[in-house]
């Protein structure tokens, strides 16, 4: 086939020159905008997640600009957009060649270190996005040269190229006086949502020109590009001084992905490609912050990414061979098969002290001798290097604080080397929430977490737990489907158990709902008869009526109508009327015709705190009488037996372990704490603290619609606490409560992990 080259093109100038430019300007409008203003969305949760945590690099101030500047950006940068077009467009009909110029560049000149720092991003962001759409990015800019009248585009001068666009996200950047740091962490969002949009763009503009006649005859020499598998054995940069830690920090999520890191795909034998798998944004930037402070960290912690015998504190052992992806795998099969357990009897902090991780080092580097690795120390590339510190610090933090005893903690700890292999395998373990290996331990750890053993049926699930546990040692060797099977027995034989607590829980629900909704009545018929009782000095007799019968009678009316029914307001008018009777009669203006006590209403108050008819009539007698004789300026009894409680008086409910003296401003709790307790829903998990000072989990079982108060029960649905946001609060403060930063317990440690990562580099 002969190709003509782009100056013989047949296509001319004139007003179908000026409709296509518009077509296509419509096109990136409408595809790249929205993904813009989706990457800022993304970075507005993620900047929002940080503000929660109280980061002070990356929180509440950053949030605040961006969300200042975040319409200044879109609409900057479809100015930028619309501005390109129109030199392109202006240039072909001046002078039949194409504008030479975008205007985000301005000449040769010496590059400030933002503007140096941005030149990096809008590169990087290019690269990643064109492995994807290289093939058809590559026939578009041919075909908008031609459109453009010039033989070749400047990739800064052609709006389709991903390096304009990011360069106009860029510039539109400028005069909002952003950080870099917000600056960098924009782009790797915009990068996620352009690569995303360009295929959809690159198809329709395509389309447009070539049915306009402009090279007609290209195709696309491929099909869109897939990520590919690296070689196993292919070593990848490792931050080894200051330089490389900046630029891993600067740009840590180039490494997030695990197909543009050579990671074989899950499932799939031989790193097959599978479909890709989604990808919380917010935990691609988490994972990428780890990435960027995990060098530190070793560095504070004695450790390289050499195995076997870990150097002082803050040193480094000495270099030796550096352990290909497959060599490792072996060394950690031949660790998996001798069970060795890596978490010592007495705790998991290991031998003198040591970390997981340098415990874990110091068990591979034993098992590599055995393997005839030479030397008393060997490395690991960086990526490998850095999935095996990763999940040892994940266990580090998982199995650190009181939730678990020393037997739970061997247990659990049993599956650090199948996890580190999955990880080493296939590190988006710390990006997908549904990956198989993360599930499985998520599971464990929720039967694991508050299971003391003390009921048989407690005792069958850690038995369960062990047998799990042992098939995955026994079982787990390069495909982590097993993770997957495991995860599912273990859940559906906990559902088992979960059905019967379920029904604990149910009836502990029902049983608080009662006694709110009890408690709110009779507080509501004690305030409405109080407010019609006044200052009024009552003769005993009328006063324990009141506060005994009436009250029983507006209680049960409440319960079973409503305080808005018809029955309530009736029975509230009767009280109205016995006392204007009772006035009368202090007054000695009783009996009045105009005035008699609410017959009707009495006897049905009495009825219902169990009179019979007669001896509710002999009741209603009796306060007739009293009137009459308090009219008659006669002492009145002080108690009358035709008046005596006939019911069975209600058992009254036990307060509530934790009560308000006062009110709650004398509770001392943090703001932001608050916040975070109102936002919580139910069947959310928080730690409460135990009598022996450990710490359980405690599930929100329910919210009162009545009192706003939570609800808390163990895992076995019985109650454990009820109390208002503000005690829950005031008990985070006293350290009697814990909330946790994630839903699973993977996550949970994901948090804590980035706070122990910047903990550490902050005291460096």
């Amino acid at each position: 086939m002969n190709i003509r080259p782009p100056t013989d093109s047949r296509f001319g100038a004139g007003t179908a020159t000026h409709s296509l430019f518009d077509a296509l300007q419509k096109h990136v409008l409408d595809r790249i905008t929205p993904a813009l203003d989706a990457a800022l969305g993304d970075a507005d949760d993620y900047l929002f997640d940080l503000s929660q945590k109280g980061d002070e690099d990356l929180g509440l101030g950053a949030l605040r600009e961006m969300r200042r500047a975040r319409a200044q950006i879109v609409q900057g940068f479809r100015s930028q957009v619309t501005a390109r077009f129109t030199v392109l467009a202006t240039c072909r009909a001046m002078t039949g060649e194409g504008g030479a110029g975008s205007g985000l560049d301005a000449g040769l000149s010496l590059l400030s270190d933002q503007d140096l720092e941005q030149q990096l991003a809008v590169e990087q962001l290019a690269a990643a996005v064109l492995r994807t759409h290289g093939p058809a990015f590559e026939i578009a800019s041919k075909r908008m040269a031609v459109v453009a009248g010039s033989a070749k585009l400047e990739r800064r001068d052609d709006p389709l190229d991903p390096v304009f666009l990011a360069s106009a996200m860029g510039h539109a950047m400028v005069d909002q006086n952003l950080s870099d740091e917000l600056r960098i962490i924009m782009f790797k969002f915009f990068e996620r949502e352009l690569d995303s949009a360009l295929g959809d763009l690159y198809e329709r503009c395509n389309a447009l020109m070539a049915s306009a006649g402009i090279l007609p005859e290209l195709k696309a020499s491929a099909a869109t590009a897939q990520p590919r598998r690296a070689p196993p054995q292919q070593a990848q940069p490792h931050p080894t001084d200051s330089n490389q830690v900046e630029a891993l920090q600067r740009d840590p999520a180039t490494q997030a992905g695990a197909p543009q890191m050579g990671m074989p795909q899950m499932g799939m034998p031989g790193g097959a490609v599978q479909a890709p798998m989604q990808v919380n944004v917010a935990d691609q930037a988490m994972f990428a912050n780890m990435l960027g402070q995990l060098q530190g960290w070793r560095v504070a912690m004695g450790l390289n990414t050499g195995v076997g015998t870990a150097g002082p504190m803050g040193g480094m052992a000495a270099p030796g061979p550096t352990l290909g992806t497959n060599d490792l795998l072996s060394i950690l099969s031949l660790m998996q098969r001798d069970a060795a357990p890596i978490l010592p009897e007495s705790g998991h902090g290991g031998d003198a002290g040591l970390s997981i991780a340098a415990q874990l080092r110091k068990h591979m580097g034993q098992s590599a001798r055995k393997l005839g690795v030479a030397g008393d120390n060997v490395n690991l590339d960086g990526l490998d290097g850095d999935a095996v510190d990763l999940v040892a610090l994940l266990f580090d933090v998982l199995l650190d604080g009181p939730q678990y005893d020393t037997r739970i903690r061997q247990k659990i700890g049993r599956m650090l080397v199948p996890c580190v292999k999955a990880a080493v395998k296939d590190r988006r373990m710390f990006l997908m929430k549904e990956h198989p290996a993360r599930k499985l331990l998520n599971t464990v750890a929720e039967a694991c977490e508050g299971n003391r053993g003390e009921e048989p049926q407690e005792r069958e699930l850690l038995d369960h737990v062990d047998h799990t546990i042992d098939r995955l040692v026994a079982e787990f060797n390069e495909d982590v489907a097993i993770f997957e099977t495991l995860e599912q027995e273990l859940r559906s034989f906990m559902a088992q158990h979960r059905k019967r607590f379920e029904l604990v829980e149910r009836r502990t629900t029902e049983a608080q709902w009662g006694r709110e909704r009890l408690d709110s009545a009779r507080e509501t018929a004690l305030r409405d008869i109080e407010s019609r009782r006044g200052e009024r000095d009552l003769p005993p007799v009328i006063a324990d009526f009141l506060s005994r019968h009436t009250a029983h009678h507006l209680v049960q009316v409440a319960l079973r109508d409503g305080v808005d029914s018809v029955r309530y307001d009736r029975a509230l008018t009767t009280v109205d009327g016995l006392l204007a009777a009772l006035d009368r009669a202090a007054a000695r203006r009783w009996p009045d015709p105009a005035c008699p006590l609410p017959e009707a209403g009495l006897l049905e108050i009495l009825s219902s705190a169990g009179f019979t008819d007669a001896a509710a009539h002999a009741a209603y007698d009796a306060l007739n009488e009293l009137l009459a004789r308090m009219a008659a300026g006669q002492a009145v009894p002080e108690a009358d037996a035709r008046i005596a409680t006939q019911v069975v008086p209600v058992e009254q409910v036990a307060p509530p372990k934790l009560e308000v003296v006062a009110d709650n401003a004398h509770l001392d709790f943090d703001a932001g704490v608050l916040d975070r307790i109102k936002a919580l829903k139910v069947g959310d998990w928080l730690q409460l603290a135990t009598a022996d000072q450990r710490f359980a989990p405690a599930k929100v079982s329910w919210i009162s619609p009545i009192s706003a108060r939570l609800l808390l029960v163990n895992r076995r649905g019985i109650r454990v606490l009820v109390a208002s946001a503000q005690e829950l609060a005031a008990m985070v403060a006293l350290d009697k409560i814990r909330l946790r930063e994630g839903q699973t317990a993977f996550d949970d440690a994901m948090h804590q992990m980035v706070d122990r990562l910047q903990s550490v580099n902050a005291e460096r």
